[in-house]
């Protein structure tokens, strides 16, 4: 069982590299945690290998032991692994996605216990000094948005940032049918809005329906149409009733990204809101903008790092959904707004197409190799997790 993102991720990257890549893993049997594309796959059948060994003991390095350049990330299990390669003389990438107040605002999200939460604060907390150590030592990073990107590129002189998407070239939107979609919108005070992601609160899918309820009591002319799965959808079906909001918001669940979610997008949206409660670099931005939509959300890092200074969407607090429907309001009010954003989103996208972002990040592994060695740093080993402790960084 793997995602299908990640697989076209490897596939990719085995491209781009021509030699043989492997996907280390650890032996896991809990269910799926809400991944929307999850599949089965025959490892014989994968373009890349699979090793599936414990991350305990010696297994580890025996599993890289003919490695060239390893790419890792913060978990707890591997807190000396970059250390460890570089003893051995192999080239390090260490990739990050989530920064540390990113996974705080992800257990506030998901955690109501006040003594659980700040248990959980604590081990994200030391699990971020672990990852600093990383970083340090790497030869390499790979920031995954801004939200990292700007901590770790003072830490690092050879940092990357990237935005991971499954926009492929022959994805994007045209810019024709682009002007028409906005023509139509321009000849039509109907507003046609869109989510797509996973309905939890870390992604703020009951605040949806909040929006939805207060454009409604705005007198707003609007439809809603939701992709998606996850465990708030019986509790947004209740207020999508109790609202009154049945002939205005539609739950589609999970449709096929490539032949059902990008053409409904690219054809039929005007404007693409997300309540996100946390600085998760999603894929579903660039993807959205691929499609020559803009964005408009709440203010978390992800978000803000990439309006800032670009008209490609636009922020609103935190939490507050009311604020943020007031401003969908405003944007209906101006439609020129969300023409030139549209445009700018598209040409945003186009140079952060998958391609092109895989190849940088190949690009990058690739110059370490070629280049002259690095020297070691030296570095105290971050000390282990207990063996008791269970991780419970969600990120």
């Amino acid at each position: 069982m793997l995602t299908k993102k990640f697989v076209d991720g490897m596939a990719r990257m085995t491209m781009l590299w021509g030699g043989p890549v492997v996907a280390i893993m650890r032996p896991h049997t809990a269910a799926s945690t809400g991944n929307l594309d999850d599949a089965e796959f025959d490892l014989d059948q994968l373009p890349f290998s699979v090793r599936i060994v414990p991350y305990t003991g010696n297994h580890i390095y025996t599993a890289l032991a003919d490695a060239d350049a390893v790419m890792l990330g913060g978990d707890h299990r591997l807190a000396n692994l970059t250390q460890w390669c570089r003893s051995q003389g192999k080239k390090t990438v260490f990739v990050t996605e989530y920064s540390l107040r990113t996974r705080l605002q992800i257990i506030d999200a998901e955690v109501t216990n006040p003594v659980i939460r700040y248990r959980r604060y604590l081990w994200a907390w030391h699990q971020e000094r672990r990852n600093l150590r990383g970083i340090t030592a790497a030869d390499a990073v790979q920031c995954n948005g801004t939200p990292t990107y700007d901590i770790y590129r003072k830490i690092n002189g050879n940092t990357l940032l990237f935005f991971d998407n499954r926009m492929t070239v022959d994805m994007l939107a045209d810019r024709k049918a682009v002007a028409a979609r906005l023509a139509d919108m321009d000849r039509n005070t109907h507003l046609r809005i869109a989510y797509s992601g996973r309905l939890t609160a870390v992604k703020g899918g009951d605040d949806l329906i909040e929006v939805a309820r207060h454009l409604k009591n705005a007198g707003l002319d609007f439809s809603f149409d939701i992709y998606g799965e996850g465990d708030l959808r019986p509790i947004m079906e209740e207020r999508i009733r109790a609202y009154g909001l049945g002939d205005r918001v539609r739950l589609h669940g999970v449709v096929d990204f490539a032949t059902e979610l990008l053409p409904a997008v690219r054809s039929h949206i005007d404007l693409f809101v997300c309540c996100h409660r946390q600085g998760d670099p999603s894929c579903t931005y660039l993807e959205t903008l691929g499609c020559g939509v803009p964005v408009v959300g709440y203010a978390n890092d992800a978000l803000c790092g990439l309006t800032k200074g670009r008209a490609i969407g636009w922020t609103t607090p935190i939490n507050d959904a009311r604020q943020l429907a007031k401003k969908i309001a405003d944007l209906q009010a101006h439609p020129e707004q969300l023409s030139r954003a549209s445009f700018e989103a598209l040409a945003f996208a186009t140079e952060h197409t998958f391609e092109k972002e895989f190849a940088a990040r190949i690009a990058q592994v690739r110059k370490l190799l070629d280049g002259p060695p690095s020297p070691l740093k030296e570095l105290p080993l971050a000390k282990p997790a207990r063996k008791d402790q269970k991780n419970v960084d969600r990120g």
